[in-house]
């Protein structure tokens, strides 16, 4: 690994001391095919003035950098300050309502710790009912355009119930005599497993739903040579989210037997306790950890305050609210189909991304929550740079992208993105041309 890390650093070393004649020839050199596209634009974001530019209009998939500009989007609308606060209130009845926020990192130790306030706050013995709030966001699982590989079990279902990242760890292990193959679910809520896994020389486990897409049997096929740990997407938020439910009442020592049902919370409510992550904290696992779920889940929990409220919000009130947010900028051919950019419906051009990650940083904080040179998706990448760049990355079959900020060492700042399409080379030769280029961008300007 060092040896690795000393190569990646004599490379990037000599990418950064060597002089380059242009951008062109850099990507010349490059040696895309012929049906591949390149799309670059570059803005000195101190002088509003255009650096550079190729394709800049060419409708492209963004993949993951749409992230930026949907949570950016949702930055602005939210504010912030904003807190994803999941809250207690009761009624004139004493029922309980538990009022869901879309809170992403909401824990097991998060519930327990609600309703240990609540106890603290109420007589717990006077308690009705309890009902869950879900109002915040719909429940559609998965946006249009996403394909098979893009669901369960590679992405966690989009739904207002969240808890523990909405995951359970499954355990592979050989048995003791290495005879068998064991899966072992230590969490309280269990996924039905049919095992057919057996003891191999080579690793290669096939994980699927019986019966269709809404099964809740999950069937476990292939070869084993080593144990495993796998963190798979729960297939029924709304019941391992009443588990973790009864586990907090369970915890605090409340005495409370009935079924636990959703129900919207009336207005005549009082607020006990609540607890809340901040949209700062909320941001990571998007900008940091491109994480797909928390980016679908934030850029509908955005649109439910620009809707001010009045449904459960939909992908398609988000769109709307993004599409006001940079109407300015909007020009024809440009559509979003999701809020992670893992839709292949989604086309934007370099021009307009950069445009609208320029609106960003001047009227948001947005620099500071992205991830540096070296960290996050960057990591190993640009070392050099690390304090004069912050980027969103992305990647699809056969793309990649790149948007960003950087400063450069005659101190200027430059807003970009670099979007290459159709390409079948690898990612790593993709990833290694983006960095070529943003190093040429540091140099040269």
């Amino acid at each position: 690994m060092k040896k690795i890390f000393i190569v990646l650093f004599a490379l990037i070393s000599f990418t950064l001391s060597t002089p380059a004649n242009n951008i062109d020839k850099c990507i010349n050199d490059a040696n895309f095919e012929l049906k591949s596209t390149v799309g670059v634009y570059v803005e000195n974001t101190d002088k509003n003035s255009v650096v550079y530019k190729k394709n800049e209009q060419k409708l492209l998939n963004p993949a993951s950098t749409l992230k930026l500009l949907t949570f950016g989007a949702s930055y602005i609308v939210l504010k912030d300050d904003y807190e994803f606060k999941t809250a207690l209130y009761k009624d004139d009845k004493n029922n309980i309502y538990l009022k869901l926020s879309g809170d992403t990192l909401l824990s097991q130790d998060d519930l327990n710790e609600l309703f240990s306030k609540l106890k603290a706050n109420f007589d717990v013995a006077k308690i009705n009912n309890i009902y869950i709030d879900d109002t915040i966001i719909d429940k559609t699982p998965y946006p249009k355009g996403w394909m098979e590989e893009d669901t369960w079990p590679n992405q966690r279902a989009i739904t207002p119930y969240i808890i523990n990242k909405n995951t359970t760890q499954i355990a592979i292990k050989r048995s003791s005599l290495a005879t068998k193959v064991d899966i072992i679910q230590n969490d309280d809520y269990k996924i039905p497993i049919i095992n057919e896994l057996i003891l191999s020389d080579k690793q290669n486990i096939e994980i699927k739903r019986l019966y269709g897409e809404n099964s809740s049997i999950v069937n476990f096929q292939g070869t084993v040579v080593n144990d495993e740990i796998i963190n798979l997407p729960v297939l029924n938020p709304e019941i391992n989210f009443n588990i973790k439910i009864q586990n907090a009442i369970k915890k605090n020592d409340i005495k409370f037997f009935k079924k636990i049902t959703a129900r919207e919370m009336p207005n005549n409510t009082k607020m006990l306790a609540f607890v809340s992550h901040n949209i700062k904290e909320v941001s990571r696992d998007i900008l940091y950890n491109s994480d797909n779920f928390s980016a679908e889940v934030v850029f509908k929990v955005a649109a439910a305050k620009y809707t001010n409220y009045k449904k459960s919000a939909t992908l398609d009130d988000a769109i709307k609210m993004f599409n006001d947010v940079y109407s300015e900028y909007l020009t024809e051919g440009i559509v979003i189909a999701d809020g992670s950019g893992v839709s292949r419906y989604n086309l934007l051009n370099c021009e307009f991304i950069v445009k609208c990650f320029s609106k960003l940083l001047k009227e948001t904080n947005i620099k500071d929550l992205m991830v540096g040179a070296d960290e996050g998706t960057m990591k190993d990448r640009l070392i050099l740079l690390k304090d004069n760049l912050k980027v969103k990355t992305g990647t699809l079959s056969n793309m990649s992208s790149i948007v960003g900020i950087l400063k450069t060492r005659k101190d200027r700042n430059l807003a970009f993105c670099i979007i290459v399409q159709n390409s079948p080379k690898r990612k790593a030769i993709l990833k290694n041309f983006e960095d070529t280029l943003i190093a040429l961008l540091y140099r040269k300007y």
